[in-house]
């Protein structure tokens, strides 16, 4: 799977590098699973909240939604994406006075800018796509039942 869709992506540091592998292989035709049972052990250190953390929600959620997300999903369900990216910025904006919350805005703004800058890479990504719109929005949907 790393040999055809690449490692992570180092524009994602700190944050949502994994999301951004997990969409690129399920665009390939590669099969993630949700284990929630999963246990992940941290060696050197853990990410954790904070003004670098805010910083990199703000910035790598836009980069993340402007580099995977096909064109036919954004003409589906834009609105409802970009209504929770605005959701954010208001919190952020109400929250003026806390510093992550200020960090959050500078990283969605640099997110922005870097969602423009990655046009490159979506156009490489959104080649390698093999699935359906149907096929993804299965697997966006929570499960029935």
């Amino acid at each position: 799977m790393l040999d055809q869709i690449g490692l992570l992506d180092d524009d994602f540091f700190f944050l949502m590098e994994d999301v951004d592998l997990g969409w690129r292989a399920q665009l390939a035709g590669w099969r993630c699973l949700y284990t929630p049972k999963a246990v992940v052990y941290h060696h050197l250190s853990a990410t954790g909240g904070g003004v670098t953390a805010s910083y990199y929600a703000g910035r790598n959620g836009l980069l993340l939604l402007a580099k995977v997300i096909p064109a036919d999903l954004w003409r589906k369900h834009g609105g409802k994406m970009v209504r929770a990216q605005l959701r954010d910025f208001f919190d952020a904006v109400r929250a003026w006075r806390g510093e992550a919350a200020r960090a959050r805005l500078r990283g969605m703004w640099a997110g922005l800018w870097g969602a423009v800058r990655a046009r490159h890479k979506r156009r490489a990504v959104q080649a390698s796509r093999v699935v359906s719109l149907d096929y993804l929005e299965r697997i966006l949907s929570p499960p029935q039942g």
